[in-house]
C-alpha cells in the first residue's frame, strides 16, 4: 500500500474513523431529520438561474440550466438533455469520468492523457465548469450534477464541436451546519478519503461557507500504473437578502501519474506485398496485441503531473419581477508536465519487438479568464409568458506547448539501453533511460509556442409559453468575434487574424398531452481553426471557421406525477469546413484542402422509472451512426466510421431501497453497460509514390473508392502520389457489455443526528476482457468499500 502523510492505507483510515468518533462525541444536539436521507438544504441564490424542482427519483431531474442559461423544465426544452446527478455518483462510486456516463445514450468516454468523450459520434476533451471551460481534472468531491447538452446547441457557450458539451455543475454552499467525512478502499490499492463541510458562518443568516477535500489513489492492471490525486475548493456566499448574493470559490487540484500518459495496447505489424506497386512491400498493421493487455509499454520512468487553480465570482440580483441579473468571472491556470517514450504503438509479429521510440518531454502550460453576464426579463404579453435572455461574455484562453527530445547523439550515447534500440521486449522489457529531470543537456528543444485566443460574444434568446403552457417556442442567435495570436517561438514566426461566426438554434415543443410532449429544433456551432491553409502556388491564406449543423426530434414523456420520465430523439448532424492537409498530385506541394466533412444520425432514449418508493429502473440506449464523409488526405478513410465511436450503446441501471421494517436503509443497486465496436485509431495512411519503373495501379480501396478518382479503374499511373490504406482503418474495439453491482446500509445514532453508510461496490462482475477508446485496456474486477458520516 502506499505511504499518505507517513502512513499507510489501513492505519489511515482507522485514524480518520477514529477523529471521526471523537468529533461526533463533540457536537451540539441537532435538529432530528424528518426522513433517513439527508434533505438538500442549498441556499438557493435565485430561482431563475438555479435548479430548484426536485423529482420521486434522486437519479432523476426536472431542471436544467445548461440548454438555455436559466432554470428550465427540462420536459418544456426543444432539444435533449441528460443529467447525472451526485446520488448516482455515490451509490455507484464513480470516481472515473468514463464510469459517470455509463448510463447515458450516446455517450462513451476514453480516458487517457485527459478526460476526453464522445457525444453523438464527434470527440471532445474540453467540458464547462459551472458554465466555464475547463479541461479535464475534476474531481466528485464537489460536484452536484453533470448535465450534458447534445448537439449544435450547446453553441450557446461559444466555441462548441456540433456533437454537444458536458456541464459540471458544483456543490453550494447549505443553510444548514453539515460535516461529512467519507472513507473508501478496494482493489488495486484504491483508497480515498473526503471531508466536506458546510453552513452559516458561526450563526449569520447572510454569511455561508463550504469547503470540501479529497486525497485519492490507485494502482491499475497494468504493472507500474499509478494515480494520485487531491483536491480543496472553498465558496464563500454572501446572500443579505433574497434579492442578492456574491459567491466567490476557489479549487486547488492536482493529479500526478505514473505509467499512464498512454495505456494504448500496441498494435500487431507485419511486412506484406503491396496491392497497388507490383514487387513492392510496406508495413501492414494486422490488429492488436490483445495477449499484452498486461503489458505496460511505457514503464516506471514515465509520468504526467497535472494541476488546475480555479477562481470563481458570481454576482446575482434581481431588479424587480421582470429584471434579473448574473455576472460571473473566473480565472484559471493548468500546467502540465509529461515525460514519455514516443512512437510506442506497435510491435512487429515476426520479432515480437516493440518500438521504443524516442524519449521526451511535454511542458503544457494553459491558463484563461472569462466573464460572463446574464440580464433576464421575465414578463407576459397577454396570455403570452416570455424569457428574454440576453448574455455578453469574454474568454482568453492563452497556452504554452513546449516539446524537448533526447537527441540522437544522446541516445547513440547511452541515453537508452542499447539493447533496447531496436526494439522493446515484452518479455524481458527494459524500460531504462534518462530522464530530462535527470539530465535536461541530453534533450534538445522541437516545441515552443505562445499562444493566445480572445473571444467577445453576444447572446439574445426568447423563449414564449402559450395556449395555457402547453406550446414552448425558443428562438436564440450568438455572434462571436475572436482575435488569435500564434507565435512560434523556436522558429520565430509570429500571427494573428480575426474571425466572426454567427450561431443560432430554433425550436419548440408541444405538450401533446398531460404528460406527453413534441419536440423539435435546429441549431449551428463553430470552432475556430488555428494556423494557415496553404495554396497550390505556395502561399497561405486564413481558414474559414469549422462549422456544424443539425436538428433533433422526438418526444418527452413525464407522467404519473413524475415517477416516469423518458426522452426518444432522432437526431441529425453535418460537420463542414474540415481542413485537411493533402498535396497535389502535380507538383507534390503540401496544400491544405476544405473538403473535410463528417456527418452523425442516429436514436437515443432515456429513461427513469420509479416503479414504487422502494424500486427504480434508469438508463439510455443510444444508436449512432458517425462517419467520414469526405477525406482529401485520406481518401481511404471516406464512409468508414469515426474513431472512438461506437454505434451502440446501452445502459440499464436498478436501485432498491427497503424502506420499512427492521432492515429499513438496506438497499442494492445493479447495472448492465454495453458498447459495441468502436474504431481504434485510423491514419492518414501512407504515402506512394508512381514512377516508370514503379507505377500505381488504379484500383480500389477497401472502401471502394478508387485511389485517383478521376481516372479509369486499373489504369497504371507512372507519376505523381497518393495516400492509401495501411490497416489501421479496419482495426477496432470489440464489443463489450460490463455488470456491477452494489449494497449498502444507512443508519442513524445519537437520537438520528448522526448518519452513518456502509457500502460495497463491485465493478466488472464477470471481469470481462475488453478495450475502448484509442484501444485503451479495461479494468477488470475490482471492488470499492465505503463507510460514510454525516452531521
Amino acid at each position: 500500500m502506499k505511504p499518505f502523510f507517513g502512513l499507510t492505507a489501513l492505519p489511515r483510515l482507522s485514524l480518520a474513523a477514529s477523529l471521526a468518533t471523537l468529533s461526533c462525541a463533540h457536537l451540539p444536539a441537532q435538529t432530528e431529520a424528518a426522513d433517513d436521507e439527508p434533505t438538500n438544504e442549498e441556499v438557493v441564490t435565485l430561482k431563475e438561474f438555479s435548479v430548484t424542482a426536485t423529482t420521486p427519483s434522486e437519479y432523476g431531474a426536472a431542471e436544467s440550466t445548461t440548454g438555455t442559461r436559466v432554470a428550465s423544465r427540462i420536459r418544456d426544452l426543444p432539444f435533449s438533455v441528460n443529467v447525472v446527478t451526485g446520488e448516482f455518483l455515490d451509490d455507484f462510486a464513480a470516481f472515473e469520468f468514463r464510469e459517470q456516463f455509463g448510463y447515458t445514450s450516446s455517450v462513451s468516454v476514453w480516458e487517457t492523457l485527459s478526460t476526453g468523450y464522445n457525444l453523438r459520434g464527434f470527440d471532445a476533451d474540453v467540458q464547462l465548469r459551472n458554465g466555464f471551460r475547463r479541461i479535464g481534472l475534476i474531481d466528485k468531491v464537489n460536484v452536484s450534477r453533470a448535465e450534458v447538452i447534445k448537439g449544435p446547441a450547446a453553441s450557446i457557450y461559444g466555441t462548441v464541436l456540433p456533437g454537444g458539451t458536458i456541464n459540471v455543475i458544483t456543490k453550494k454552499p447549505e443553510a444548514k451546519q453539515k460535516t461529512q467525512m467519507t472513507l473508501y478502499g478496494g482493489s488495486d490499492d484504491m483508497y480515498r478519503v473526503r471531508l466536506s463541510s458546510t453552513g452559516p458562518v458561526k450563526d449569520s443568516e447572510s454569511w455561508f461557507y463550504r469547503i470540501d477535500a479529497a486525497h485519492h489513489a490507485n494502482d491499475y492492471d497494468q504493472p507500474f500504473k499509478h494515480k494520485e490525486q487531491r483536491t480543496v475548493a472553498a465558496q464563500l456566499l454572501w446572500k443579505p437578502n433574497s434579492d442578492t448574493s456574491f459567491l466567490m470559490e476557489y479549487e486547488w487540484l492536482e493529479r500526478d501519474e505514473v505509467a499512464i500518459a498512454s495505456t494504448s495496447i500496441p498494435m500487431l505489424t507485419e511486412v506484406a506485398d503491396d496491392p497497388y506497386r507490383e514487387g513492392r512491400t510496406y508495413t501492414r498493421y494486422t490488429g492488436l496485441a490483445l495477449d499484452l493487455m498486461d503489458f505496460n509499454p511505457q514503464g516506471p520512468l514515465n509520468y504526467s503531473d497535472r494541476y488546475v487553480h480555479n477562481v470563481t465570482a458570481t454576482f446575482e440580483h434581481r431588479f424587480n419581477d421582470i429584471f434579473s441579473l448574473r455576472s460571473s468571472g473566473n480565472w484559471f491556470e493548468r500546467g502540465l508536465e509529461r515525460q514519455e517514450v514516443g512512437s510506442r504503438s506497435r510491435i512487429n509479429s515476426a520479432t515480437g519487438l516493440m518500438d521504443r521510440g524516442t524519449p521526451r518531454l511535454r511542458p503544457y502550460g494553459e491558463g484563461g479568464a472569462s466573464w460572463q453576464t446574464d440580464l433576464l426579463a421575465s414578463w407576459e404579453s397577454g396570455s403570452v409568458s416570455h424569457k428574454t435572455l440576453l448574455t455578453v461574455d469574454y474568454q482568453r484562453q492563452t497556452e504554452t506547448p513546449e516539446r524537448w527530445d533526447m537527441t540522437a547523439t544522446a541516445i547513440a550515447n547511452g541515453g537508452m539501453p542499447a539493447d533496447v534500440l531496436g526494439g522493446l521486449d515484452p518479455a524481458n522489457p527494459n524500460y531504462d533511460f534518462v530522464t530530462y529531470r535527470e539530465d535536461p543537456s541530453l534533450y534538445a528543444l522541437s516545441q515552443k509556442e505562445d499562444n493566445s485566443l480572445d473571444l467577445w460574444g453576444v447572446f439574445l434568446s426568447e423563449r414564449m409559453t402559450l395556449a395555457d403552457e402547453r406550446i414552448n417556442l425558443m428562438a436564440g442567435v450568438r455572434y462571436d468575434y475572436v482575435d488569435s495570436h500564434a507565435r512560434d517561438l523556436r522558429n520565430n514566426t509570429d500571427s494573428r487574424r480575426n474571425i466572426n461566426e454567427t450561431t443560432y438554434q430554433l425550436g419548440g415543443n408541444w405538450r401533446v398531452t398531460p404528460g406527453l410532449s413534441l419536440f423539435a429544433s435546429t441549431s449551428k456551432s463553430f470552432v475556430p481553426q488555428f494556423g494557415v491553409g496553404r495554396a497550390i502556388d505556395g502561399s497561405t491564406y486564413d481558414l474559414p471557421n469549422e462549422t456544424g449543423e443539425g436538428w433533433e426530434a422526438g418526444f418527452k414523456a413525464d407522467m404519473l406525477e413524475g415517477r416516469l420520465t423518458f426522452t426518444t430523439t432522432y437526431f441529425d448532424i453535418d460537420r463542414a469546413n474540415v481542413a485537411r492537409d493533402t498535396f497535389d498530385l502535380d507538383t507534390g506541394a503540401t496544400i491544405t484542402v476544405l473538403s473535410g466533412a463528417e456527418t452523425s444520425s442516429g436514436v437515443e432514449f432515456d429513461f427513469n422509472w420509479v416503479v414504487t418508493p422502494s424500486l427504480q429502473f434508469f438508463g439510455g440506449y443510444g444508436y449512432v451512426d458517425a462517419k467520414y464523409v469526405s477525406h482529401a488526405q485520406a481518401p481511404h478513410l471516406e464512409g468508414i466510421p469515426l474513431r472512438r465511436a461506437p454505434k451502440d450503446n446501452l445502459g440499464v441501471g436498478v436501485k432498491y431501497t427497503v424502506k420499512n421494517g427492521t432492515l429499513k436503509g438496506l438497499y442494492f443497486t445493479g447495472g448492465y453497460k454495453y458498447y459495441g465496436e468502436s474504431l481504434v485509431n485510423p491514419s492518414t495512411g501512407r504515402r506512394i509514390t508512381a514512377s516508370s519503373s514503379r507505377p500505381i495501379q488504379n484500383l480500389r480501396l477497401p472502401n471502394g473508392r478508387l485511389i485517383f478518382a478521376d481516372l479509369p479503374e486499373g489504369e497504371l499511373i507512372y507519376s505523381g502520389e497518393a495516400r492509401v490504406d495501411d490497416g489501421r482503418e479496419s482495426i477496432f474495439n470489440d464489443s463489450y457489455g460490463i455488470f456491477e453491482a452494489g449494497v449498502g446500509y444507512s443508519w442513524r445514532t445519537h437520537e438520528r443526528r448522526y448518519r452513518h453508510k456502509v457500502q460495497l461496490n463491485v465493478r466488472n462482475l464477470s471481469d470481462e476482457v475488453y478495450t475502448y477508446g484509442s484501444a485503451g485496456p479495461g479494468q477488470g474486477r475490482s471492488f470499492t468499500g465505503t463507510y460514510d458520516l454525516s452531521f
